[in-house]
């Protein structure tokens, strides 16, 4: 209810208010505008307005109508969400899996050069702003070398020939964009998975593992591999709910006609609806599946129990 409350009021104190994008267009007339901010009730005090958004939302799950595109804000995220969840969903099932392993031989290897090295170059990607990478990809593989697209999820206008032919070229589109989510969550991965698998490393029942003279492979794999999954499926739930609406500067950047870059336009246009609708999507998300890890962390690890 606080992050409803506070996505609602924030944005309607922005500078230029509703419909922002039309003062400077000059074949938009000033009565228009009012006229406009009349039909989507804007002239109401933000707290009558609130109180009926609230009815609206909870009564019938209504989530109102977009100032710029004049259609339900549900309609315009599900158009969008597609192309963000192919982004997100395959960016993040690779970056946890690459990160783990990383993050497992710096834990095995741990004070050596080769984790220092790991550890280092780990925590170089991760405090990288995500637009910068993307930008220096899209400048070195894109416009210097052309070897991707520079902008868009598939050719605008091309004639395909056949479902394959279409996949091919979003697969094209999205390489750049999917190896710089990767690149930056991975790093992520890495960094959480090699302090707890040293944590991990250090308890009762490795040691005795040890004494047993069973392989360090199995020991790292097998018996150190389980409780360390509790934290990475949590990163998981975490970083699949952020990423939703996170994803915005490497869809803009890449003009990926995801959630992202539509919650960028929604900013520039003051499309207040839209931001909101995307602000709810992205926290229920994000609600839904730490609950859902919570209920598996308590199958996998019996250290954890459900409260």
């Amino acid at each position: 209810m606080a992050i409803l409350t506070v996505t609602f009021i924030i944005p309607r104190l922005m500078p230029g208010g509703a419909f922002a994008y039309l003062i400077e267009n000059p074949n938009i007339s000033p009565e228009f505008r009012e006229a406009l901010i009349r039909q989507f009730g804007l002239d109401k005090p933000i707290l009558e307005q609130y109180a009926l958004f609230l009815r609206e939302f909870f009564l019938s799950g209504n989530l109102g109508v977009s100032f710029y595109y004049r259609k339900p804000v549900m309609s315009v995220i599900l158009d969008a969400l597609p192309w963000t969840i192919l982004l997100v969903t395959g960016s993040t099932i690779v970056s946890a899996v690459l990160g783990m392993l990383i993050g497992l031989i710096a834990a095995a290897k741990r004070g050596r050069v080769f984790d220092r090295a790991l550890f280092n170059i780990s925590m170089f990607f991760r405090s990288m702003p995500a637009f910068w990478l993307a930008l220096v990809l899209l400048i070195i593989f894109s416009y210097y070398l052309d070897l991707f697209p520079l902008y868009g999820a598939y050719s605008y206008g091309r004639t395909y020939e056949s479902i394959f032919e279409y996949i091919a070229d979003v697969v094209h589109h999205f390489t750049l964009p999917f190896i710089t989510l990767t690149i930056l969550t991975a790093s992520a991965y890495s960094i959480l998975s090699r302090n707890s698998a040293i944590d991990v490393l250090t308890e009762d029942f490795i040691i005795t593992a040890r004494a047993k003279g069973l392989p360090e492979r199995t020991i790292l794999y097998r018996h150190t591999l389980r409780p360390i999954l509790t934290p990475l499926m949590t990163m998981t739930a975490i970083e699949l709910g952020y990423s939703i609406g996170g994803a915005l500067m490497i869809e803009t950047v890449f003009s990926l006609p995801g959630v992202g870059k539509l919650m960028y336009d929604a900013i520039l246009m003051t499309d207040y609806p839209v931001l909101l609708g995307i602000v709810i999507m992205t926290s229920a998300v994000t609600l839904m599946l730490v609950t859902l890890v919570e209920i598996l962390a308590a199958i996998i690890d019996p250290r954890v129990t459900l409260t």
